[in-house]
């Protein structure tokens, strides 16, 4: 075959770096597809042996059967890929989780997208009391959140041992549910959302997903830039939201819907279209990372059957549960 694609070489990296365990061609090519791409088992297959070449990944055993693994030398090429290679990757994920997730509203049934955020298990209770104190305050995407104890898979990551994962509904969810009752929506920015006496303001961020390698949400709470905690005790600080009435049941993410070819808090919108302000999923995790515990937040991670949630009033015991284990 010819040179491997940057695009291929990139997800398929992402796969194996994600990934807990080696992975066989058909384990990755089934992954990948989380990336909008669409590969087959022999086309990962011959990929994986340039890239083994290159000295990206290795053979690796487990059990009777073989698998891929990456390499030291394959972590650094993904982290150092050119960024132009890696543009659009985001806006290509929120596109397709958008249109994979069969969520009914009016049931409560069917795979939302999920983030996960990773934290260390001895953090977990105090985690869990900082994360109540944003879903009452109605800042958080809806009002249910998962618990992932280590080991355990969501999408291609696994939970590493000494860690747990938290699961928050991704404000993407609201696109997927439009979608599916053949309303387009179109997610354009990421951005950091002023609140005062618990109003939305004005953005004092913004960054276009079509124009970055990463999530802003990602970004901004690794910046340290967030006061989540403040928009939930006094009404006035710096959540996480996106810009896109959606109301209903779980999903009451949605803080603004403005008019019909008008801007919104100064943000151009185009002719036919109406502009609309969701809360961020990972603006509990947010509020984790302000009160001093360490993160490591995965946004878009996965799509997630419904069931597999909580209310957040049930969070405080089933942590506990999860912690004596």
């Amino acid at each position: 075959m010819s040179e491997i694609s940057p695009r291929h070489k990139v997800a398929i990296l992402r796969v194996l770096r994600d990934a807990a365990a080696p992975l066989s061609s058909a384990e990755i090519a089934d992954r990948i597809a989380g990336y909008g791409l669409d590969l087959s088992p022999r086309t990962v297959r011959l990929c994986l042996q340039r890239m083994a070449r290159a000295g990206w990944v290795a053979a690796a055993k487990r059990g009777r059967h073989g698998g891929q693994a990456i390499t030291p030398g394959g972590v650094l090429e993904v982290e150092g890929t050119v960024t132009l290679d890696r543009l659009g990757f985001t806006a290509a994920r929120v596109d397709t989780l958008a249109w994979q997730m069969d969520y009914d509203v009016e049931r409560g049934e069917g795979r939302i997208v999920l983030n996960v955020t990773l934290i260390s298990r001895a953090n977990l209770l105090h985690a869990v009391r900082e994360m109540t104190v944003v879903f009452r305050a109605g800042l958080g995407m809806g009002r249910y959140v998962a618990l992932f104890a280590p080991g355990e898979r969501v999408g291609t990551l696994t939970v590493p041992e000494s860690q747990v994962g938290i699961g928050t509904i991704c404000s993407v969810t609201v696109n997927g549910v439009l979608l599916g009752r053949r309303i387009p929506a179109l997610a354009r920015f990421g951005g950091l959302l002023e609140m005062a006496d618990r109003r939305p303001a004005r953005f004092t961020e913004l960054i276009a997903y079509e124009g970055t390698t990463l999530d802003p949400l990602e970004v901004f709470i690794k910046a340290r830039l967030t006061d989540v905690h403040g928009a939930a005790i006094t009404g006035n600080g710096r959540v996480g939201a996106s810009f896109d009435r959606l109301r209903e049941r779980e999903l009451d993410g949605i803080l603004v819907i403005g008019k019909p070819n008008r801007p919104l808090f100064d943000l151009p919108v185009a002719q036919g279209r109406t502009g609309m302000v969701i809360l961020g999923g990972l603006n509990p995790a947010a509020a984790i990372e302000e009160a001093g515990i360490p993160t490591s937040n995965r946004a878009l991670c996965a799509l997630c059957d419904f069931k597999r949630l909580i209310h957040y009033r049930d969070l405080q015991a089933a942590a506990l549960e999860l912690v004596e284990r």
